[in-house]
């Protein structure tokens, strides 16, 4: 029917079969044919023959009309549709927790200066397989995820974490510590990554109190900000805690048992309909 049309707007404007259909590249018979087909489809003849052209009918004049009209809405969604494309090959979100955003920076800086033109969007995790699914991110940085088909994972890295406390704890003047004395603890224990309660939960008793408080969060800023506010001390990835080192807080690296979290890049496997995807994921492979 869209070439139909386009035949008869082009004979509309040319005056002639013949010409119509030179600009169009097709033969004359071919022309002919789509406009009877076109004539039988709305129920009435749309040219009168007048000398060696032809002249629109009445019927032809309104049917021209709503075939510009028809024709214009389809160059403006090819014209949407290519933007949207555009813009969608050429933007990239990113679905990562707070806390392993700040261990990340300069890779995505590094990302930024070889690929200046894609536009890193950065939201929280909540559900990576989800969020992934329902196409919310294009990429998950994350250590879990639900299993699904339609999803695929890769080591990015592992993130040794330890132990942050505030400058004038009784262990601040301590370098390293074993995961057992945590049972010692007499002040309250946050912990940025809840599977860690998880994973410990049966080393002992006295240790799976140490994990309760009255005080949780997974936002970073929080976790610190109770542990500036001595209220108590937290387990955090290593390289967050360098990065706030100077805040009047003391890193306590583990000895015996060092809590580490192995980190994924999770994606769809149909990622094709965004280039982006691919170009992140080819950078993290070779770094």
């Amino acid at each position: 029917m869209f070439r139909q049309l386009e035949c008869f707007i082009q004979i509309c404007k040319a005056g002639s079969f013949t010409k119509a259909a030179e600009v169009l590249m097709i033969s004359q018979p071919t022309l002919s044919q789509q406009i009877r087909f076109l004539e039988v489809e709305v129920g009435t003849p749309l040219f009168q023959r007048v000398g060696r052209g032809v002249k629109i009918t009445a019927d032809g004049e309104i049917l021209y009309e709503k075939a510009l009209s028809v024709m214009r809405l389809i160059e403006e969604s090819k014209k949407e549709t290519h933007e949207l494309h555009y813009a969608r090959a050429n933007q990239l979100s990113i679905g990562i927790s707070p806390v392993d955003f700040y261990g990340l920076i300069p890779r995505f800086l590094k990302f930024h200066e070889q690929y200046p033109d894609i536009t890193l969007k950065f939201a929280s995790t909540e559900n990576t397989s989800q969020q992934l699914l329902n196409r919310s991110i294009d990429i998950g940085i994350a250590d879990k995820y639900d299993p699904n088909k339609e999803i695929h994972a890769m080591h990015l890295y592992k993130e040794e974490q330890a132990l942050v406390v505030y400058a004038d704890h009784p262990w601040a003047d301590r370098t390293f510590i074993s995961f057992q004395e945590l049972e010692s603890l007499e002040s309250s224990l946050f912990v940025g990554d809840k599977s860690l309660i998880e994973h410990h939960h049966t080393f002992s008793e006295k240790m799976t109190k140490s994990f309760q408080s009255k005080f949780e969060s997974t936002s970073t800023a929080i976790l610190l900000s109770m542990v500036l506010q001595k209220l108590g001390v937290a387990i955090l990835p290593v390289s967050l805690i360098e990065t706030f080192s100077g805040q009047h807080l003391k890193m306590i690296r583990f000895v015996d048992l060092t809590p580490v979290r192995e980190m994924k890049l999770i994606f769809k496997k149909d990622h094709h309909h965004n280039p982006s995807v691919q170009k992140c994921i080819d950078f993290f492979l070779e770094s």
